[in-house]
């Protein structure tokens, strides 16, 4: 990656697996305190017809409107459905921003919103439910958002 993200995004720490692959993304409070999310697109983010690979984007928003709800209960979760609505493409060296809108946990489901964007261009809108697991051991669980979603 050879552009630093903007300005208060912080590395979302994930290690192993499909995500450094794809990332790296990162995370940061907007103005109202809502958590948001970004990765850098490059090169490895083409497909064969000059733009963003769709799966490039799917990724980044599986793990993201995740990794949000971890946040948000303290417990481990796993996508069920993900329905997506692909609105715009861009090509690759664009800014990908994604936002995240829990609308309802329940004891065994969650329900969430998200959308990524690159500027003012709204690329792939995504509605999407999660099944809830077990409560993360304390030591393993990412830090609680202390404001609003």
């Amino acid at each position: 990656m050879t552009n630093a993200p903007p300005e208060g995004f912080k590395l979302l720490r994930i290690d192993e697996g499909f995500i450094p692959h794809n990332g790296p993304y990162y995370y940061r409070r907007d103005s109202a305190g809502r958590l948001e999310f970004g990765f850098q697109s490059d090169a490895r983010h083409l497909n064969p017809n000059g733009v963003l690979h769709g799966g490039a984007i799917l990724g980044f928003l599986d793990t993201i409107l995740g990794h949000a709800i971890v946040r948000e209960t303290r417990r481990y979760c796993a996508t069920v459905s993900l329905d997506t609505q692909f609105m715009a493409a861009v090509p690759p060296g664009q800014w990908i921003l994604g936002r995240v809108r829990i609308k309802r946990v329940a004891r065994t489901l969650a329900f969430v919103d998200g959308e990524a964007v690159a500027g003012d261009t709204v690329l792939v809108t995504a509605a999407a439910v999660f099944r809830l697991f077990d409560a993360i051991p304390q030591r393993e669980a990412p830090a609680r958002p202390k404001e609003g979603r």
